[in-house]
């Protein structure tokens, strides 16, 4: 259930295996939700708990509203915030990403996809703002991940077209990565295909129907569709669909902009992704296209969205990059990241034997990924993942 990087991953895998795959997804294509239009960063160098001010400040403004279900995942991530929470979720973290990197890479050989560049920059206006982060990023170094701290000069280097006056520095992550994930996926579906996986597209699930302990069929708006085996794999589900899967799933949707916009200056666009960590805005560049993404809002499950929204966006970008792109020729869209309160994955089974999930992999989506699958797949086919999963499964309630 779900055709999006979770969901086609997972079924690469399976059919890898020898089982007989189905992937069911109510939207028309491969990639069209939450892995369609992100910036497409492998940010293995940044597997901190999301735990900063942008998510406590949008936790403070969804308090004008009340919402049981946000109160109890907002409470949930409050908690984490305590050393020894924070450290178990850095752990389960750092060693699902380290893992899932690998994984992406093995992959994307073995279908010859060579869309990845390497080479990330995350950027900083304020000199007290980057010593902070250099000094954060010192855990990530301990273990090994490549960061590289840069002045303005160098950035430049990095960077001829930026105007780097607007910063103090930025850190340099030669090993991260990033990539068109939609394209990654739909280029993974296709060589899904003749492996034997079916894709049942603009499919609605409606509803799972169990026999005691395990899951006999899903039935869709098209029919029934019964299995040995279940995947869910899906993003943001709806209420009802999450109460039938007989466990909690504590998924709530972080709400996020992306805009899609023309270069019109090639010889003056970034050469590589980017995270402005002052504005909490990333952006990376697409062929003829500048892909930018932001924000931070716990807004329920609405996708709905207004041009002001974008502003915070644009202006971040022209500031530092001016009249590079056509924003008036933007193509905007709302996207919904599904976070957990750790900000990591939860794998396994709950109420149901056969139904395993692989869900909330939030605003990392394309960098755990990969990891995520094939770990899903090892625990559908009774191997023993080769990670440690503490931090990681599923919790039975």
């Amino acid at each position: 259930m779900g055709a999006g990087l979770a969901g086609v991953t997972t079924a690469w895998y399976l059919a890898k295996d020898g089982h007989e795959v189905v992937v069911i997804d109510r939207e028309p294509e491969v990639a069209a939700a939450a892995s369609y239009a992100n910036t497409g960063i492998i940010a293995a160098s940044r597997a901190y708990p999301w735990s900063g001010g942008e998510i406590g400040r949008a936790l403070r403004r969804s308090a004008l509203r009340f919402d049981a279900e946000l109160s109890l995942w907002g409470i949930q991530h409050l908690l984490l915030r305590s050393g020894r929470s924070r450290r178990r979720v850095f752990d389960a973290k750092v060693r699902l990403v380290r893992y899932s990197q690998q994984v992406l890479h093995d992959l994307a050989g073995e279908i010859g996809f060579d869309g990845f560049k390497r080479g990330v920059l995350y950027l900083y206006r304020e000199a007290q703002a980057l010593d902070d982060a250099w000094a954060r990023a010192a855990a990530m170094r301990d273990l090994g991940f490549a960061i590289e701290r840069l002045d303005p000069g160098q950035v430049s280097l990095q960077e001829p077209a930026i105007d780097a006056s607007r910063l103090a520095g930025a850190l340099f992550a030669p090993g991260d990565e990033f990539a068109d994930a939609a394209l990654f996926c739909r280029s993974l579906a296709e060589r899904c295909r003749p492996l034997g996986v079916n894709f049942y597209l603009e499919n609605e699930i409606l509803a799972i129907e169990p026999v005691d302990v395990r899951i006999g069929e899903v039935v869709t708006r098209r029919g029934r569709v019964r299995g040995d085996a279940f995947v869910c794999a899906l993003g943001v589900m709806d209420r009802k669909l999450r109460e039938q899967l007989g466990t909690h799933v504590p998924v709530y949707p972080v709400k996020g902009y992306s805009a899609t916009v023309p270069i019109v200056r090639p010889d003056a666009a970034p050469r590589r992704a980017m995270i402005d960590e002052s504005r909490s805005v990333a952006f990376s560049p697409m062929g003829a296209e500048l892909r930018i993404t932001g924000g931070a809002e716990f807004a329920g499950y609405g996708k709905d969205h207004e041009p002001h929204d974008f502003s915070p966006l644009y202006d971040a970008v022209k500031q530092l990059y001016p009249g590079v792109a056509d924003y008036a020729r933007a193509r905007m869209r709302a996207c919904q990241r599904p976070m957990t309160p750790e900000t990591t994955p939860r794998f396994g089974t709950g109420k149901y034997q056969n139904l395993w999930l692989n869900i909330g992999l939030g605003h990392m989506g394309f960098t755990m990924a990969a990891g995520a699958a094939r770990i899903t797949a090892d625990l559908v086919s009774g191997r023993a993942p080769p990670i440690d999963l503490e931090g990681l499964r599923m919790t039975r309630h």
